[in-house]
């Protein structure tokens, strides 16, 4: 007598609830790749906070606004206007600014243009060269006699005139860090500089 054989036939699915897990699982997949694809991950910071990351001795509420090297051309031709020119990572820049942040947000200055030099410099860009060129009465001039900035520089414009052209903390000789050097005398000293010209350029 013959035995019969049963095959067993698998099914995709084994009961009700597996096929309702499995549609939930697929479903929440399509839904996790599309959220995924739908952010925005080039979002820019807003240039205060930018800047608050970048050097976090300044305070978020900071004053600073990004520029390229036309809009710093600008100014030193002659546009009103405040620009700090500095380098990222660098911890003189940073100590600088939280103090240039503090003064010119006790004299109502809204806004002080940042412009990181750095790049453009080591391209030879035109538009930074342009800059030198303009400022070449306040620049520094290496032992080859080559004008350069450097960082940290601030330069006030107003009524086409310079207001100042700060390099103080550009050029440190020997170790002394920017924590030992911006004493509070250091730093009084240069609060109340930076007080007086902040004002004759917000009432000219």
């Amino acid at each position: 007598m013959e035995k019969k054989i049963k095959v067993k036939h698998e099914t995709l699915f084994k009961n009700k609830i597996q096929m309702v897990i499995y549609f939930l699982i697929f479903c929440l997949l399509i839904w996790a790749f599309i959220y995924i694809g739908m952010q925005d991950y080039n979002k820019k910071l807003p240039d205060n906070e930018r800047f608050a990351s970048e050097f976090n001795l300044v305070s978020e509420d900071n004053v600073f606004e990004y520029i390229n090297a036309s809009k710093a051309l600008l100014i030193a031709s002659g546009t009103k206007g405040i620009v700090l020119f500095g380098t990222k990572n660098s911890e003189w820049v940073n100590y600088y600014a939280n103090i240039v942040n503090d003064i010119a947000k006790v004299e109502g200055i809204e806004k002080i243009y940042y412009y990181d030099f750095l790049k453009n410099r080591e391209d030879n860009n035109g538009t930074y060269q342009a800059i030198v060129e303009k400022l070449s009465e306040y620049v520094t001039y290496n032992d080859y006699g080559i004008a350069d900035i450097y960082a940290p520089s601030l330069l006030v414009v107003c009524n086409d005139e310079v207001l100042l052209f700060d390099t103080e903390t550009a050029f440190r000789e020997g170790n002394i860090e920017p924590s030992k050097y911006w004493n509070s005398f250091n730093i009084n000293s240069k609060k109340s500089e930076l007080r007086i010209i902040f004002r004759e350029y917000k009432e000219s």
